[in-house]
């Protein structure tokens, strides 16, 4: 239902106040949530994301050393298969540890949804699964046991029983309007006795009866607007790659990486944001290069270069196919694309020369160089201010970037004073750190002001 302006919900709210809310019906059914298939790369990276706060990258580094260290099968896989002895392995444990009850009569097997998948080796599981994770993991540093203990939890999930949920649907009528409410409640926990019951939402409705009347504690009249699409996080990227058929498990990792490296994004509460060169690079490529960069193109070239590699299709037809053409575009436009200029002019002046300075895109981002280059070649830093006070010199804290496009907040006056912290809600650790190191602090009632009076 939509409701065209405030005035409208004003009419409706006094409506339903003066009408009564009755129980129009109340279905009760049971639901089965069945456990997911072993990780693949792309899920594995997925989970570690949204479970363990690891990046992509990191993920790839600290499987690849449970693998070298023989606790984990192959991690670049696309396949949700596992070996008998896997199964056989984890049946046992199941059966031993939690009973018959969360041990299905067979083994549960799954099939791939991943476009293009080869399923050249098994899914990613424990090489033992034959004991406690715990054992294993005493042994191996927090990031690797944290990642081994996953591994092992969705492994084992996979092969028990499906969770059973008792689900209920209400319908009460008030005047002209409908309302629904919908509740469930965990009756049995299979899977999740494992995996874990986070996921599930228990939100119980109560047995009422047809036609009776309920009570109306509350109405409110909230604007709502359309929200746009949330950026990507490095997990949504990764399950969208999968699904177009873009990438194989080996190269999601180093795709991210890349564009993290480039500064063509940085990584932003787990957000991937684009950078102004990110936004100069994509619209010149989608203007004179808009059928390279299709992902149809991309995931049609990959399934063509897997052919070749399984000796289904000879490479001399393809790339002729796609360099003739190419070839002769990048020499036509690399004499007709006009070099893109992002210099934007500044009230700065150079300070060696009397010029004035202009703000250009570097590769760590934007800076201050002189309008006279190459005869004058200063340049400066763009120095962004925060609302935030150094302790030690009472400074406003300026917003800085590492090299590898890490945000953090530092005293302008380095390296006079060379006091940072990495987000605002360090201060106050990091002013305790330096009471212990006997440092002066001049300003730090100041800089503990400055976080609090930010509604941090």
């Amino acid at each position: 239902m939509e409701i065209s302006s405030a005035k409208a919900g004003e009419a409706i709210i006094e409506k339903l106040n003066k009408s009564d809310f009755v129980v129009e019906s109340l279905e009760s059914s049971s639901q089965k949530r069945y456990a997911k298939p072993p990780f693949t790369t792309s899920t594995l990276q997925q989970d570690s994301v949204n479970r363990l706060n690891f990046s992509a990258k990191k993920t790839m580094m600290l499987a690849q050393r449970l693998y070298e260290a023989g606790l984990i099968t192959y991690m670049r896989t696309d396949s949700v298969q596992l070996s008998a002895d896997a199964q056989t392995m984890s049946r046992k444990y199941i059966d031993k540890t939690f009973g018959q009850k969360y041990l299905p009569e067979k083994p549960n097997y799954y099939q791939t949804k991943s476009k293009g998948a080869q399923e050249a080796h098994e899914a990613i599981h424990p090489t033992d699964l034959s004991s406690d994770p715990g054992k294993v993991s005493r042994g191996l540093e927090p990031a690797q046991a944290k990642l081994y203990d996953l591994i092992w939890k969705r492994t084992m999930a996979s092969q028990m029983t499906p969770a059973e949920l008792a689900r209920k649907t209400l319908d009460i009528k008030a005047s002209d309007y409908g309302f629904r409410a919908v509740g469930s409640k965990l009756l049995f926990p299979g899977f999740l006795q494992v995996w874990g019951t986070e996921e599930v939402k228990e939100n119980e409705i109560p047995d009422l009866a047809k036609g009776e009347k309920l009570d109306l504690l509350n109405l409110s009249n909230e604007k709502h607007t359309t929200e746009p699409p949330a950026r990507f996080t490095e997990a949504k990227l990764v399950k969208t790659l999968e699904e177009l058929g873009i990438g194989r498990p080996s190269t999601y990792a180093p795709t991210i990486d890349t564009l993290v490296n480039r500064n063509y994004i940085h990584i932003e509460a787990k957000q991937l944001v684009p950078e102004e060169v990110g936004f100069l690079v994509v619209d010149l490529l989608v203007e004179h290069f808009a059928d390279i960069v299709d992902f149809k193109f991309t995931a049609d070239m990959e399934e063509q270069l897997d052919d070749i590699a399984e000796g289904k299709t000879k490479w001399q037809p393809v790339i002729k196919e796609f360099w003739s053409p190419f070839s002769k575009q990048v020499a036509q436009k690399t004499k007709s694309v006009e070099k893109v200029n992002s210099d934007k002019p500044t009230d700065e002046v150079c300070e060696k020369c009397g010029k004035p300075m202009v703000e250009k895109m570097g590769r760590f981002g934007r800076f201050l160089a002189c309008s006279a280059f190459p005869e004058c070649k200063s340049t400066k830093n763009i120095v962004s201010l925060s609302k935030y006070i150094c302790p030690v010199d009472g400074a406003q804290l300026s917003v800085k970037g590492t090299k590898k496009r890490k945000t953090f907040f530092g005293c302008p006056n380095y390296p006079k004073c060379d006091f940072a912290i990495w987000k605002p809600t360090d201060m106050a650790k990091k002013i305790e750190e330096l009471k212990k190191e006997k440092k002066t602090l001049k300003f730090e009632k100041e800089a503990l002001d400055s976080i609090v009076n930010s509604n941090l």
